[in-house]
Order: C-alpha cells, then structure tokens, then sequence
C-alpha cells in the first residue's frame, strides 16, 4: 500500500490536487483573520475551524464539500482507469488476482481521502488555534430539545473531534465511491459524472449530507443520524455491488 501512496503523490497533478485540498481551508483562516482586525474582535477557535463555516458565505466549505468527490479522484482515486489504459490491470490481475487487486485498490482510495482531508483539517486547525488563541467562548446558550447542540456549545472541542472524524470518514467513502466508479466504468468522463451525480444529489436533498459536517448548527441527533444512515447505506452499497460483480461475474 505504501507504493500506492508513493506512486500517487510522485505525480504533479496529485501533489496539485493535494495542495488545494489544504489550501482552501487556510483561505477560510485569511478570511477570519480580516474580519477579527476589521472588528477588532477575538476569535474563539472551535468556532472559527473550517468546518463551523464561519466565513461570510461560506463559499469555500462550498468548493471543497460540494466537489470533494472530484478532487479525490483527482488526487488519485482513478488510477484503476490509468492501470486499465497502460495495460497494467491485466498483469496486476494475474499476479494477484482480481480480488485482491480490487481490494487494494478500493481501501487505497478510501486511506488516501481520509487522510487528505485529515491533514487538511488538522492544519486548519493549528492555524486558527495559533492565530485567535485568545478568543473565549462566548455562546452560552442552548437549546433544551436539542441534545447535540447543548453538548457541543458545553463542549466545543470534542464537537471539533467528532465532527472532524465524520468528515474524514465522509471523504474516504466519497474517494471510495470514485474508485469504484473508476473500476466500473473504465473511463474518466463516466467515472467523475456517476461520482458527482450520486455526491451531489445527497448533498441537494432536504436533509442535506452537508449537516453531518457542521458543528455547532441547529440539527439535532434526529436530523443527522437518519442522514448519517442513508449516507452510509449509499456509501457502502454501490461499492460493495460493484465490487462484487467485477470479481464475480465481469470477465472482460
């Protein structure tokens, strides 16, 4: 697995995409940072993460949630459709077969995009704990119906921890839903269309995938657990459909 990883980031693209991956949460932090000179005002940091979307439209959670599944498979959860096209699947198969192959290849682009964005997140944070490291929770309220809510203004840095490790858990399936479309279609143009559409269409409906990445919001365990259900159920079963009929039934 680790010559994945090196065979990945040895190419320019890859390191590109990697590097936007992290910059765009640090474009939030530039953001605040105007914002607390302009008001003159301390920043708390759990509030001011990337995830808590603090900046005026939110617009860069936006371009990094909405088109995660893009960016990871930019970041190389499409090479399956590299090794289809050098010819290299085929040796690959026949050295290990196909259901070892394929396993690779799946839980590669599930630890890469996890890690992606777990690096990214975990920089994001550094940064905003350095730079309003003198901010104090000023929110004292909460909201009695609502569990989640209560214990996370009570608890602002665990709300961080678990809501970051959803998110990483989140990306690795997207990258994961890539790669299998990868592995599926053969062919980019399918590949990032199928992912998208399927990301994207989870992310419109009412009870948005989006919730499960915002701390601190007014959605209780009622919204975000049959959210997190349907994600899962998502996330899981097209993969596993998949997987199971290239190692089953595909003999091309």
């Amino acid at each position: 697995m680790a010559s994945e990883f090196y065979r990945i980031f040895r190419t320019k693209l890859s390191r590109s995409i990697f590097f936007i991956i992290l910059l765009i949460p640090c474009v939030e932090v530039v953001q605040l940072l105007l914002v607390k000179f302009q008001s003159g005002h301390e920043l708390y940091p759990p509030f001011s993460f990337f995830l808590s979307g603090s900046s005026r439209g939110h617009m860069t959670q936006a371009l990094l949630l909405w088109f995660l599944p893009l960016f990871l498979l930019l970041l190389g959860s499409d090479t399956v459709i590299q090794d289809y096209r050098t010819g290299s699947q085929n040796i690959f198969i026949s050295k290990y077969g196909k259901k070892k192959y394929f396993s690779y290849k799946l839980a590669t682009s599930f630890l890469i995009s996890f890690f992606a964005m777990f690096i990214s997140l975990l920089l994001n944070f550094i940064l905003v704990s350095l730079f309003f490291m003198g901010g104090k929770n000023t929110k004292e309220y909460s909201l009695p119906d609502n569990l989640l809510f209560t214990l996370s203004i009570e608890h602002p840095y665990l709300a961080v921890i678990v809501f970051s490790f959803t998110a990483c858990l989140l990306a690795g399936f997207a990258g994961l839903l890539g790669a299998s479309f990868s592995l599926f279609f053969q062919d980019r143009k399918y590949s990032y269309s199928a992912a998208f559409f399927v990301w994207f269409f989870l992310v419109i409906r009412d009870d948005s995938l989006m919730y499960l990445f915002q701390p601190f919001a007014e959605y209780g365990f009622d919204t975000l657990l049959p959210v997190l259900a349907t994600a899962l159920a998502v996330f899981i079963s097209i993969p596993a459909l998949i997987y199971f009929y290239e190692v089953k039934f595909n003999d091309g």
